[in-house]
C-alpha cells in the first residue's frame, strides 16, 4: 500500500462521483416508475412515518385578526403533535383566484419576514435587513392567493427556549436535528409535516388547489414536501435546486440539509424530476454563494430533460435571475394562477 495520506477527502470525492443516475437514458414509462420509486425511498428516508404522538384532527385556535389593505391575515395555533403547537398564519385576500399556497420562510427573522410582521406583531413598513426573502407570503396574497405562512420548528418564535434571546440569525436547528435523528426522523421531515398539516388548513378552508413556494431553507422543505404530497399541484423552490456536489457537500451549510440516505436514491434534481409532470418553477441568482450557478445550470439541464420526455416542457420554467441568494419574484409572484 503505497497511499498514506489518512485523509477521507478522496474516499467522500470518489462516492459523490460514484453516484447513480437514476432518470438517465429512460423512456417515459420508467421515468413514472422511477419518480414512485424515488418517492416511497425519500419517505423512509425523511422518516415522517416516525413523527411521534401526531395530531389527527386538527383544530387551530385564532389568536388575532387583522386587515391590511388587500387582505385579512389571522394568527394561528394548532397542535399538531402531543405538546407541539404550530404558529401559522392566514392571509386572504379580498379578490381570490381559488389558490392556495403554502409559503416557507428560510433563515433569518422566522416566518414574520415574509409577512412584513414586526417583532409587535404589527405591520412593518421597513424591509428586513438584507431583506432576501422580498416578502414573498404577501406579495401572493396581494395577486389573489389564499396564502399561509407557518414558523418552521427552530426559527423564529418555534427556537428552543435558551435560543430565543439569542441574535435572530441563530437558529435551534443544530439541536432540534441531533434530538430528531435520536428517534429516527429529521428536522426537515417536521417542517415538511408542518406543511402538509397547513395544507389541511387551507384545504377546511374550502380551497381545492394547493401551491408551496419557500426559499433556501424553506425551498427544500417546499421541494420534499411536493415530491411527498400528490395534493400539490404548483411548486416554487428559490435558491435551492442545485447539485448536492456543489452545495451542501462543498460548503458550510444549516445541519437541517443533511437527511440519512438521501444521495443513496438521488441527486437534488433527481427529486425535482421526480415532480415532473406537475408544474415547477425554480429561482436562482448567479450571485448565489450557497448554492452556486453552475450546479443550478446542471440540474436545470436534467430535469429539463425529463420534462421534455414527458411532453411537458412548458411545465417547468427555470428563473436563472442577475441576483444572489434571494427570492427573483420575476415569474414566481404570479406563478400561482386559478385552479383549474
Amino acid at each position: 500500500m503505497k497511499n498514506t495520506d489518512f485523509s477521507p477527502d478522496v474516499y467522500f470525492r470518489e462516492l459523490y462521483e460514484n453516484r447513480t443516475f437514476p432518470f438517465e437514458g429512460k423512456n417515459a414509462d420508467e421515468i413514472k416508475t422511477t419518480a414512485e420509486e424515488i418517492k416511497e425511498k425519500a419517505e423512509k428516508a425523511f422518516g415522517i412515518d416516525k413523527i411521534p404522538e401526531k395530531t389527527e384532527k386538527l383544530s387551530p385556535v385564532v389568536l388575532h385578526t387583522e386587515k391590511r389593505k388587500g387582505y385579512e391575515i389571522k394568527t394561528l395555533c394548532a397542535e399538531i403533535c402531543k405538546n407541539l403547537n404550530m404558529l401559522c398564519y392566514l392571509l386572504t385576500p379580498e379578490k381570490k383566484n381559488g389558490f392556495g399556497v403554502v409559503t416557507v420562510c428560510g433563515h433569518g427573522y422566522g416566518v414574520r419576514q415574509i409577512l412584513r410582521q414586526g417583532k409587535n406583531g404589527k405591520y412593518r413598513k421597513i424591509n428586513f435587513f438584507d431583506n432576501y426573502q422580498k416578502n414573498f407570503a404577501e406579495e401572493l396574497v396581494l395577486r389573489g392567493n389564499t396564502v399561509i405562512a407557518f414558523e418552521p420548528v427552530a426559527f423564529g418564535k418555534a427556537r428552543l427556549k435558551k435560543d430565543r434571546k439569542k441574535p435572530f440569525y441563530i437558529s435551534s436547528c443544530e439541536t432540534v436535528s441531533m434530538h430528531s435523528l435520536m428517534y429516527g426522523f429529521t428536522t426537515a421531515a417536521l417542517r415538511i409535516y408542518q406543511a402538509q398539516r397547513c395544507i389541511d388548513i387551507l384545504s377546511a378552508e374550502g380551497i381545492s388547489h394547493f401551491g408551496i413556494m419557500g426559499i433556501s431553507g424553506g425551498g427544500l422543505v417546499s421541494l420534499y414536501t411536493a415530491l411527498l404530497d400528490s395534493r400539490i399541484e404548483k411548486t416554487v423552490v428559490s435558491g435551492y435546486v442545485n447539485t448536492f456536489g456543489t452545495s451542501v457537500l462543498s460548503r458550510w451549510h444549516c445541519t437541517d440539509n443533511y437527511i440519512p440516505g438521501l444521495l443513496g436514491i438521488g441527486d437534488m434534481y433527481d427529486f425535482a424530476s421526480a415532480l415532473a409532470p406537475r408544474k415547477l418553477l425554480i429561482e436562482c441568482g448567479k450571485k448565489d454563494k450557497l448554492f452556486p450557478v453552475d450546479g443550478s445550470l446542471e440540474a436545470v439541464k436534467r430535469i429539463s430533460a425529463v420534462y421534455e420526455e414527458l411532453d411537458a416542457k412548458d411545465n417547468f420554467t427555470a428563473d436563472i435571475h442577475p441576483g444572489k441568494h434571494e427570492i427573483s419574484g420575476a415569474l414566481s409572484f404570479g406563478f400561482f394562477g386559478k385552479g383549474e
